[in-house]
């Protein structure tokens, strides 16, 4: 399947523009031409298809496209918004931003993100969920739900679904660095934790 799920914040700022027609390439060969708002939580996208699509709410097959919806819109919206390399102080900068790192200490006018070590000290001990962090991405904001352990943050993955497979974050090292082992009634998942490795 094919996604284009998000677009980058510069993006948005330029481009205000609340419907846009994206294609989707289901695993059947089927396309279908989809008006979405680029602003829309990705789960609130998917909604929309699978109304669109027919596909019923506790169905294997609603269950195996959410899964693979989030997977791709995730690995596309990170990559767009904070990219791939590990070794780009932009882009942990960005994350921090998304996350709600401030960028400066309070009451102080020295800059506080300033190197990629500074950014992965700020980011340590706090964990988000990768589809809420691609959403806050897109949406422009600072993501909402923040959590103090991987545990968690497991349970709230559990309860939303909100699963990132570890396997599609390998050709991202970014993306890698922030995923955690989600035990789910005996499945191993991953998912995104902010706290750097």
């Amino acid at each position: 399947m094919t996604i284009v799920a998000g677009r980058s914040l510069e993006d948005l700022s330029t481009n205000n523009t609340l419907d846009f027609k994206t294609t989707f390439s289901m695993s059947s060969g089927r396309s279908s031409n989809v008006q979405l708002d680029p602003t829309a939580p990705l789960l609130e996208s998917f909604r929309i298809l699978a109304i669109q699509q027919g596909w019923k709410k506790k169905t294997d097959t609603y269950k195996s496209k959410r899964r693979a919806f989030l997977a791709d819109a995730v690995e596309d919206g990170f990559s767009n918004m904070f990219g791939g390399n590990t070794n780009s102080l932009r882009a942990w900068q960005s994350l921090c931003q998304t996350i709600g790192v401030p960028e400066r200490k309070e009451g102080e006018d020295v800059p506080v993100l300033t190197s990629i070590s500074a950014c992965q000290r700020a980011l340590n001990g706090v964990y988000v969920n990768l589809v809420d962090l691609v959403d806050a991405g897109t949406a422009g904001t600072v993501i909402s739900k923040k959590f103090s352990s991987q545990k968690e943050l497991a349970g709230y993955i559990c309860r939303t679904g909100k699963v990132f497979p570890r396997d599609r974050a390998k050709s991202n090292p970014l993306l890698r660095k922030f995923l955690i082992v989600v035990d789910g009634g005996g499945k191993r998942r991953k998912s995104k934790r902010a706290k750097p490795t």
